[in-house]
């Protein structure tokens, strides 16, 4: 019996082990370029428009993301052109980090 019940807990520790790490490997983080549209740090969210992101399977398009930590929209506003990275945190994508981009070209077009 006490043979039965070590081989049951070795194989419930090895199924436990081998949840994790497949939770670990389909999760998913990517970075892109985008414009941020729209700011609500009271609600931790952000509108942002990214172009066609082919490692996301996105197209191009202006999207509603929830954040990690509201740190994150610190000093960020709309019209900011900038870098973020998400991640997928259960059904919905939280950006993670979001830096400042200076597009030269568009700089230029502007002058």
């Amino acid at each position: 019996m006490k043979a039965s019940l070590n081989k049951f807990l070795g194989r419930a520790a090895a199924a436990a082990a081998l949840v994790v790490l497949s939770a670990a490997a389909f999760a998913q983080t990517a970075s892109t370029d985008g414009e941020i549209k729209k700011v609500d740090a009271a609600a931790g969210r952000v509108v942002i428009k990214h172009g066609d992101w082919p490692e996301m399977s996105m197209h191009a398009m202006t999207m509603g993301f929830g954040v990690k930590d509201r740190a994150i929209l610190d000093g960020v506003k709309a019209t900011d052109n900038v870098r973020f990275t998400i991640e997928k945190s259960g059904r919905e994508w939280l950006v993670t980090k979001i830096e400042p981009r200076r597009d030269p070209l568009a700089h230029k077009a502007r002058d």
